[in-house]
């Protein structure tokens, strides 16, 4: 039996920013559930920017600051 693949993610993600990420998901799916726009992310200690949206790219440049695009 073939063991399934799992998603490869770097070692150096810290536990806090993977728990980040799911709730920025989470987020995300509740909005688009609501019909609500949504645009949410954080950086990371290493200055690695983590955005999720499920608007489109011309409101996510409309509402975005600038220093996060």
């Amino acid at each position: 039996m073939t063991e399934p693949q799992l998603p490869k993610i770097p070692d150096s993600l810290q536990r806090q920013e993977i728990e980040a990420m799911h709730c920025i998901a989470k987020l995300k799916d509740s909005a688009t559930k609501l019909g609500i726009g949504f645009i949410g992310g954080f950086i990371g200690p290493n200055g690695e920017k983590f955005v999720m949206t499920n608007m489109t790219d011309a409101d996510k440049e409309l509402l975005m600051p600038e220093h996060l695009k």
